[in-house]
This record gives C-alpha cells, structure tokens and sequence, in this order.
C-alpha cells in the first residue's frame, strides 16, 4: 500500500511540475489545478481562490488585504462620501429594526417618519429576523426609483405606510464643528473620505467667521482612509511650503508633498486630540503638524500604521489593496510598528501594549525606535511605534466609573434613551425646534435613571446606587446626547456630550498654558 501511494505521488509530481518555473503564479496555478482535478470531493473554486489569495496577502504584511465585489463597493460608496437611498438610519433592538434617525436634507426628511417608528415591511418583505445588512440593501436602490415602507409606531393603532423616492445621501466624515468659547473652534473628524477636505475647509471657514484664534482638532478613534484628504486637510494649516509627508517604496521612488498657498489657518494656534485608534491618515496629519511645529498634540500614543495601500481593481469588480510604499513624517520618521513576526502578533503586541500603558502609574509610554528625529524647531521625536503626543493623557482608572462603564459596555444607555424616544418622538420634536433648542432647554425625566438602573439588572448588573450618584450627571448627559442623537442627529449629541469630554477639557487646559506661556515670552 505504501509503494502504491509513493508511486502515485511521484507520478502526479512527475506529471505537473515544470523545471526551472518557481514563479508565484506558476506555483498557485500548478496546486489550483491538483485541487481541480485530483481532489477527493468537488470544490467551489471562486471561494477557495479569494481564500487563498487572503492568505497570501496577509502574509506580506498586516494592511494588504483583499476585497469581494460586494466590499469593493462599499468601500469605494465610504470613499465617495455618498450613497443612493432612502436617508434612514437603522437601530437594531433584538429582532426588530427601527428607524434610528431620519437624516437631515435626506429623502426621507419631511415625510413624517419619525425616529422610534418600529420598520414592519419593506416594499412588503417582512423585517422581524433579518439581518441588518440585508433591511438597509432593501431601501437602497438607484436615485428616482421608489421604496414603500410599513412602519408601526407607538400609540398608533393601525400601521403606517410612507412611499419614498430614493435619492443621494450624503455620508459626511466631519461629525461636528463648533465654537467651545468665543475664541475656541472644535473640529471632530470620523474618517478621510473623498470629500473630507472640503468639509474641513467649509467648517474651518465658519468658524474663523465666528471668531476662531484657536482650533482643537479631534482625532481620536480617527483610522484614516485617503492619503490625499489627509494632505489636503494638513495644507490648511501649514504655511505654503511646509513638507506634509513623504512616501517610497522598492518599485516608487522617494515622492515629497509640500503644503500649498492658500491654507485657511495657517497662523492661528492649533491643539490636535488623538488616541490610540487614531492610525494612517490621522497620524500623517499629526505627525505634518508636529514635525512642523505648527500644532500641540494631546493625548495617547496612536496605532503606528505608516504603510500606503493602493487598490488594484480584478476582473470580477473584487480588488486588492496592496501596500505599495512607506509614508514618513517630515522629519524622516517611519511611524509603523513592527510586524516581523506576522500579523496575528502584531494585533498582539498592539493590545499587549495598551493593557501595560493603561496599567502604568505616570503617563509615559515605551519607545520602540530610540532613534532621535528634530522638528523644525529642534525638538527631538520618536517614530517605531506611533505618534507619541507631546502632552500625554493616562488613562483613567477612578474606580467610581466601574457602574457607569458596566452599563455603557451592555448599550444600556442608548437603549433605554432609544426607547424614551421611541414613546416621545412626535411630541418632543414639536416642543423642541431644532437641535440648539432641544440641548437648551430639555431635561431628562428622573424616571429614566430608574429604568436604566432595572435595564441594569435584566442584564445582569447589580443596582449599585453609590455608583449612580458618584456618575449621576454623566450619566444624565449621555440619555440627554442619545436621546438629542436620534431626533436631532450628530449636531444634538455632540453639543451635549463634548460638556462632559473630560480629555477635550484637559487639551482646553493645555491650551490656555500655552497661551499663558507665549505671552509671557512675548513679556520677556
């Protein structure tokens, strides 16, 4: 039986191998080719090859990725900062799905949807059980065409039946912008998408209208997404001239990008929030800034992704994004972390890395690259590992946030502030005009601390009433933002919520020290 099964393999060997061919493609091809016809069972060779090429790429590094056809174009909808539907946002709430917020200026605006209004059937499938993804590609479809949907609300009987005709909703990265005082301007960015620059742009413009000497840029949780947004949005702030960043790669030669003529705030004092989910075209904008000098940055070490993907389009509409480069901050600093032994150590590492700063007593992290790197105004850097901020924030570990954090990491908040709005959301949107309105002038009911409290405990989490009056106002501020979320969207919940952003009020204190110190060097 041995000698029959070596003679097969050296016959099949003998058969399929070409000499001299060691090429990746003649490799792949070769073993496809085994599977397909020597296998014991049948295969589906189109999922077995995207299997395999997922595999390949990952071996290359941990940012090289493939992509379906289906997330090829989710991605490229991201990108272009817009979709074609209907302007709903979905909540899911065990097998139901409800209508989350209708976006402003989207289709739906104006219909009489209201936020809370249980969705029962699209264009007559029924919704109970179905997966989210599958509820929101029912409502998309191309601009013009029509979606009719059933919806039942509170306190009405009968369900309701609105007809919409689907069009472009824009999907908008700047998640909010305004004045914290009368010289203070907050930017928060989600990601960088084709169209982020250009939100920037407009927010910057605005608030310089209202005043602003001084912008706080937020960054945190930020992943990146386009190198080119994030150059753009650097150019804004940095004087004519300035490097932004450089790139290269074994087959791209060294490419440098200069900030252009024309930047919007290019004098004014600039504060940079970021985190550690803050990573690629986030960390090109703060490393641009802090190698020039131009801004502070405030926070805790960010991810450290310094490699350039570029996306290769296959014939089935599937893609590949391939890191083709290196991007270096403009003192010469490569920000990415090492990833030597493989991607599944590398995510290791990076979750290893945050449980020890966490636990840490003083706010310093370890350097992975000793390296010294100089700003252009001599300070010395670090890369290897992320941009470290030049004003650490620790993390928090005040032991009276242990109730409050038990029942934000169950969703305990949103839901009970979700189902406030599902009983009130008529009434509460006539009371209230708009989102500078409702954060004014409404106050959360007490009643609902007692509901979060008994959500609490069907969830398993003991009624602790010291730590919901160690946390009350917190707690109250976050169903006020929720609540304000779903009927005035990102407008309401963040002019609520920033009040109790306790870093956003520790980079505040950094810069008025700041300021504190120039005027005394100016005094000098």
């Amino acid at each position: 039986m041995a000698l029959g099964v070596l003679i097969g393999v050296m016959f099949a060997s003998h058969q399929r191998m070409h000499p001299g061919e060691t090429t990746l493609q003649g490799k792949m091809s070769e073993v496809m080719e085994l599977v397909e016809s020597e296998y014991v069972d049948s295969v589906d060779a189109d999922s077995m090859a995207e299997r395999l090429v997922g595999v390949m790429l990952s071996e290359l590094d941990p940012h090289s990725t493939y992509l379906s056809a289906r997330e090829t174009e989710r991605t490229a909808e991201l990108m272009r900062g817009s979709f074609e539907g209907v302007g709903i946002v979905i909540h899911r709430d065990g097998d139901s799905s409800f209508v989350g917020q209708v976006m402003a200026d989207g289709p739906s605006a104006g219909s009489g949807i209201l936020p809370g209004d249980r969705i029962e059937l699209v264009d007559g499938r029924a919704v109970t059980g179905m997966p989210s993804d599958t509820v929101v590609s029912w409502m998309r479809g191309r601009r013009g065409t029509t979606v009719e949907l059933t919806l039942q609300r509170a306190g009405v009987a009968k369900p309701l039946v609105f007809k919409i005709r689907r069009g472009v909703v824009k999907h908008t990265t700047l998640l909010y912008h305004g004045m914290l005082d009368d010289t203070t301007g907050y930017i928060l960015l989600n990601t960088f998408s084709n169209t982020s620059h250009d939100e920037f742009h407009d927010a910057l413009k605005a608030l310089k209208r209202k005043g602003m000497r001084h912008l706080i840029f937020d960054l945190r949780g930020n992943t990146g997404g386009s190198l080119a947004a994030a150059v753009g949005i650097a150019g804004e702030l940095l004087p004519a001239g300035s490097l932004i960043v450089y790139t290269q790669g074994a087959h791209q030669r060294r490419q440098d990008v200069f900030a252009h003529s024309g930047g919007l705030f290019t004098t004014g004092g600039v504060t940079v929030l970021v985190d550690e989910g803050s990573a690629s075209a986030s960390e090109v904008v703060s490393g641009a800034l802090q190698d020039n000098d131009r801004a502070v940055i405030v926070g805790r070490r960010t991810f450290g992704k310094g490699l350039v993907q570029r996306e290769f389009e296959l014939s089935d509409g599937s893609s590949v994004l391939l890191t083709t480069a290196r991007y270096y901050t403009p003192s010469g600093r490569s920000i990415q972390r090492p990833y030597d032994h493989g991607t599944d150590e590398y995510y290791h590492d990076y979750l290893d890395q945050l449980v020890e700063e966490s636990y840490a007593d003083n706010p310093t992290v370890h350097i992975t690259d000793s390296t010294p790197y100089h700003t252009a105004g001599g300070r010395v850097v670090y890369g290897g590992g992320g941009i470290v901020p030049d004003h650490l924030i620790p993390y928090r570990k005040d032991s009276s946030y242990i109730y409050y954090n038990k029942l934000a990491s169950k969703g305990l908040i949103s839901r009970v502030a979700f189902n406030e709005v599902k009983r009130h959301a008529g009434a509460l949107l006539k009371r209230y005009a708009d989102a500078e309105s409702f954060c004014r002038s409404y106050s959360v009911p007490e009643g609902l601390l007692r509901k979060l409290s008994e959500a609490g405990v069907a969830e398993g989490i003991a009624a602790d009433a010291k730590g919901m009056a160690a946390q009350r106002q917190l707690i109250l501020t976050m169903l006020k933002a929720h609540i304000g979320n779903a009927l005035y969207g990102n407008d309401a919940f963040y002019r609520v919520y920033l009040g109790e952003d306790q870093d956003l009020r520790e980079a505040r204190g950094v810069k008025i020290q700041i300021a504190k110190n120039k005027q005394t060097n100016r005094k000098k």
